[in-house]
């Protein structure tokens, strides 16, 4: 397996992570990173495909033996597996190699093995290195992909069903500590209109805010929006948040704040 750089590991991370779902249309070409309960499988025979398309040279590593992972992905926020697997890459850090892991269903980056290893709850878990050719945790190959699109198909519909469920689409915010400047979590529908108040704020201060939207969905705008401002009384106001979803997807979204002066 040839060397890269950080940098260079960190583009075919990218590369792989502009490929996920987004959870509510779950278009077919994507990868359900965001359905992490099962499919690593298939999602990290996908992602070698894509990496050794860019001319990287990944493998594999497979973990098993009682893992728990939590995860704001699952509305219950833990995934428990017996086993997973990920793609590698040897990385050059400091003038030499490193094993490094690719897997964004569980991080925003390439990793060390270690790192990866740590999050899966079981220190005594068993490792085990293959090439890329192999397909299942028992064996077998998949070289012209055709199981992998069978099997993505089947965990790209579980997370289509379960986000436009009752559950919605993750990111799961009860999993989750509310960042600082973050004034309320919420879910809206495709295409629709919602608007939000939020009271007791000074009128002195110089407030902004700002809608983020928390659930992934690559390819265009999902979310724009407006303030308007009531003053109540003598010294206090009320911000009216008015956000509009540009897409067809359900979208969750964080309501942010920052105070520029008092």
């Amino acid at each position: 397996m040839a060397a890269v750089s950080l940098t260079r590991a960190q583009q075919l991370f990218a590369l792989c992570n502009s490929r996920i779902c987004c959870p509510c249309s779950t278009p077919g070409s994507c990868i359900p990173f965001l359905y992490p309960d099962d499919g690593c499988w298939a999602r990290a025979h996908e992602m070698c495909r894509l990496m050794i398309a860019e001319g990287a040279t990944p493998a594999k590593v497979w973990i098993s033996g009682g893992l728990r992972v939590n995860s704001s992905n699952k509305p219950d926020c833990v995934v428990v597996w017996y086993w997973h697997v990920a793609p590698t890459l040897q990385v050059t850090v400091g003038g030499s190699p490193q094993m490094y892991v690719i897997d964004p269903s569980l991080f925003n980056e390439p990793v060390p093995l270690a790192t990866w290893m740590g999050v899966q709850g079981n220190p005594s878990a068993t490792l085990v290195h293959t090439t890329v050719d192999q397909y299942g945790f028992g064996g077998g190959t998949d070289p012209t992909y055709s199981q992998t699109h069978i099997d993505l198909t089947t965990y790209r519909n579980r997370l289509r069903l379960r986000s436009v469920g009752a559950d919605g689409p993750p990111p799961y915010t009860n999993c989750v500590v509310k960042p600082g400047g973050t004034q309320w979590f919420g879910l809206i529908e495709g295409n629709q209109t919602l608007r939000w108040f939020t009271w007791g704020w000074p009128a002195r201060a110089h407030v902004l805010w700002n809608i983020m939207a928390l659930t992934p969905c690559p390819g265009a705008p999902q979310l724009k929006w407006s303030v308007a401002v009531e003053r109540y009384n003598a010294t206090d106001c009320t911000y009216w948040i008015t956000v509009n979803n540009l897409s067809a997807d359900r979208v969750r979204l964080a309501g942010r704040y920052n105070i520029l002066s008092w």
